[in-house]
């Protein structure tokens, strides 16, 4: 169950939050080639400070809590496209977004009490599940 969460500087109501957080998951999804079903997007007006951004510029740290098994190329991948997806929503630059990220095995999230199996390869497929 991967949980992203994004800490901004701008303010966020809840039309952002209800516009954002399916686009975040979907992004997720695609790119993790899984479903959108146990993605947990939190979107949270905070005060993060990035010593490379302006006082008084936008930021974003996006922590993306993944089990283990996507590649280099996906993470990659995900962060340039939620970056884009925050410019485009929220009007943060590139330059002023944070994106780390956490790997576990899968027994590290539960899930309705369950703890999740490791991650594989076509769990889009709606017949492999979306654990």
């Amino acid at each position: 169950m991967p949980q992203l969460r994004f800490d901004l500087s701008v303010p966020v109501d809840g039309a952002d939050r209800d516009a954002f957080a399916p686009r975040a998951a979907e992004t997720y999804a695609d790119v993790m080639d899984t479903g959108t079903d146990h993605v947990g997007v939190v979107v949270a007006e905070t005060d993060p400070r990035l010593g490379r951004v302006d006082g008084g510029d936008p930021v974003a740290f996006v922590n993306a809590d993944i089990r283990v098994g996507r590649t280099v190329e996906q993470r990659h991948e995900l962060a340039g496209r939620l970056t884009a997806a925050l410019d485009d929503r929220f009007g943060i630059p590139e330059h002023a977004v944070y994106v780390v990220f956490t790997e576990h095995a899968g027994e590290d999230f539960v899930l309705g009490g369950e703890p999740l199996d490791s991650w594989d390869g076509g769990e889009s497929d709606p017949a492999a599940g979306s654990d």
